[in-house]
């Protein structure tokens, strides 16, 4: 049975390919214009795995940053109660 972890990883795996084609980009460009070494690039698209810090620079490239980040951010979701624990515990320990 496939870990939920790796079953994120592949659908953000395939996503990022996906977006990839859309904009006519090869593997090789996509590391050039990213930073990103090609053979991590590579990895990527085979298994999923990727740092945080190559997946925002590719997503920057691709022009779905802004967007990744306002998932992330979006607290619309959290209960008042872990609002108010977030705003009154953020002093960093």
């Amino acid at each position: 049975m496939i870990s939920r972890e790796n079953e994120y990883l592949l659908q953000i795996r395939d996503l990022f390919k996906d977006r990839r084609i859309a904009l006519g980009l090869k593997q090789m460009e996509v590391a050039s214009r990213s930073g990103v070494n090609i053979a991590t690039f590579r990895l990527f698209e085979k298994s999923g795995q990727i740092s945080l810090v190559n997946l925002l620079k590719i997503s920057v490239l691709y022009k779905i940053d802004q967007r990744l980040m306002a998932s992330i951010t979006d607290r619309s979701w959290w209960s008042i109660v872990e609002l108010e624990r977030a705003e009154r515990f953020k002093t960093v320990r």
